[in-house]
């Protein structure tokens, strides 16, 4: 009988010495991993990813009787020299982590005097006096310059529309009509904004041609203008967010500034919303007959509505929601800084709350440190249900493992039972 239970104590001792480090790393992934808190960042996620920017920013700075005005001065310098106006503030916005406390109780109060509504702009306005006048000059001639490239010209966007051909990436060419870092005035009328970034069905008709022929011509690019012409006939939210994320899409691919892991994430997903399988026999059939222009036009966009995959198109517009959120929290430019480095969707929620905690900060950030930037994001927690019965596995294994090295302890050693002397009466 000892012997049938030392081996089963024996047997349940090993299995839990293998079940609970599985268990444990499952855990620890689905808590962390990104996988698992929701599209839309918590305060509380906010808040300590907010924290950890300003930790890392004053790592960033030197330390032992560095000279921190100095690095700051150079790193904010070097950003307007590369026109990077988004960078520059960030850096601007960071100086009370970077500088001294002297050079920081100074710059709270300038600060402080300055008549502006948000305290983001009263802090870079305040910082920006502290750096010399020629500093302050490369800005305001970094931030018309991004100005004017956020403002297309006429000729460009012919040029954009007719169907030359601009090469962004691996000898694929762009089948858009649009600048590659376009920022359209609200004033504008809804039809020019729609015709800037997205040109028209007319060009797509002349793309997806070429597309079917074999030509050079960017799927991706050509599936999210599609869609985004496509939403742009409903004037609702949505489909205005989607015409932002298409056109950050489409600038950060003419950039040549995704990774390929996000390429194919991304093609993945405008697959699953527009089936190859099912959209080119529908443009073949579309363009295959003889037509004047607009009827033409006409059934290319119904070849496109028809081969829409509802559950996919949904799937799709999560991404696009995220990447909108980018570009509106800091611009068309910082936006794609930051998903320069995003490869999948946990990586892009990331890069949503770096934008949700510090604006231009994260930009500063993800400058600084390339891809390691996304990993300052906390994404916090979320106790889902298979999170806490996992939680709970962990725990009773636990509890088990002590139970079976208590039983074996008691088992194996005895303690040496106390002798009774005789009374001697």
């Amino acid at each position: 009988m000892d012997k049938s239970s030392g081996w089963m104590q024996a047997v349940v001792f090993n299995s839990l010495l293998i079940l609970m480090p599985v268990i444990a790393a499952q855990s620890l992934t689905m808590a962390f991993s990104g996988e698992s808190f929701s599209d839309s960042p918590t305060i509380e996620s906010i808040d300590q990813t907010r924290r950890n920017m300003d930790d890392t920013f004053a790592a960033i700075a030197p330390r032992n009787g560095g000279d921190k005005y100095k690095f700051w001065h150079d790193i904010v310098e070097r950003e307007l020299t590369d026109m990077d106006v988004a960078a520059a503030r960030g850096f601007l916005l960071a100086a009370p982590q970077m500088l001294d406390r002297d050079s920081v109780r100074e710059l709270e109060a300038d600060s402080s005097g300055v008549k502006l509504d948000r305290a983001d702009d009263r802090m870079a306005a305040a910082a920006l006096r502290k750096l010399p006048l020629d500093i302050g000059l490369k800005f305001e001639k970094a931030q018309a310059s991004a100005g004017s490239r956020n403002i297309p010209s006429a000729s460009a966007i012919i040029e954009d529309t007719d169907g030359t051909e601009n090469v962004p990436e691996e000898g694929i060419a762009d089948e858009t009509a649009e600048d590659s870092e376009v920022s359209v005035s609200s004033t504008a009328r809804p039809s020019d904004r729609r015709f800037v970034l997205l040109g028209t069905f007319a060009d797509l008709a002349n793309n997806s041609e070429r597309w079917l022929r074999g030509d050079r011509v960017d799927p991706i690019t050509l599936k999210i203008t599609a869609l985004a012409l496509i939403g742009a006939d409903t004037p609702d939210g949505l489909s205005e967010g989607n015409i932002r994320a298409a056109s950050i899409l489409k600038s950060a691919r003419r950039a040549r500034r995704m990774t390929p892991e996000f390429t194919a994430y991304l093609k993945g997903r405008l697959n699953n919303a527009l089936p190859d399988d099912v959209l080119r026999p529908a443009l073949e059939e579309a363009l295959g007959k003889l037509a004047t222009t607009s009827v033409r036009v006409d059934r290319v966009r119904n070849a496109y509505l028809d081969s829409i995959n509802a559950d996919g198109l949904l799937e799709l517009e999560t991404d696009l929601t995220q990447i909108d959120r980018i570009g509106m929290l800091t611009s068309t430019p910082a936006a794609i800084t930051l998903i320069e480095h995003v490869k999948d969707s946990p990586d892009l929620r990331r890069a949503r709350l770096l934008a949700e905690a510090g604006g231009d900060r994260s930009v500063a950030l993800v400058k600084q440190d390339g891809p390691g930037a996304l990993r300052i994001a906390d994404t916090g927690i979320k106790w889902t249900r298979q999170l806490m019965l996992q939680v709970l596995g962990l725990t009773a294994s636990g509890l088990a493992l002590l139970y079976v090295m208590i039983a074996t302890f008691r088992r194996n050693v005895r303690l040496p039972k106390k002798s009774v002397e005789p009374s001697g009466i």
